[in-house]
């Protein structure tokens, strides 16, 4: 399933996180006292995740709310802030998710274990117009405009 949406990838990354914060918390090796959510290097990778949700969920809302209250002249000014919305959100979801894998290790490629098919959606938003190449190329295009 392709999901040409950046809410649409949001909303997966955000499932991962939840699945892996949920999987942290109940997991108990018998290497460890606790569960590994105790474990630093498990608060570091969830924190992480956390941040890049919380920055693409403000960049994505912000930009809609900018689109929302603009006149259809100043819509046509917005591609580049559109492009890289889509450009951000999307990465941020691939790290997401890539960091909720890490957490929940070896099991998250399991047939069974959403984590892997989160992954594969995720992924499908590089596929979707504006490619992340013409985005950053559009950018500096834009840029250069700016200041000759």
């Amino acid at each position: 399933m392709a999901f040409a949406h950046p809410c649409d990838v949001l909303s997966i990354a955000t499932a991962a996180l939840a699945y892996s914060a949920h999987a942290a918390n109940h997991y108990s090796p018998n290497s460890i006292d606790g569960t590994i959510a105790d474990l630093p290097n498990v608060q570091q990778k969830i924190g992480e995740a956390e941040l890049l949700r919380m920055r693409s969920r403000h960049f994505l809302y912000s930009v809609a709310r900018k689109w929302d209250e603009s006149t259809s002249a100043e819509r046509e000014q917005m591609q580049g802030e559109l492009g890289a919305a889509k450009h951000s959100v999307v990465n941020d979801a691939l790290s997401i998710v890539d960091l909720a894998m890490r957490v929940v290790g070896a099991k998250s490629l399991a047939a069974d274990n959403p984590l892997g098919r989160y992954y594969r959606d995720v992924r499908a938003g590089l596929h979707n117009p504006p490619m992340d190449d013409m985005t950053i190329i559009q950018l500096a295009k834009s840029t250069f405009e700016r200041h000759p």
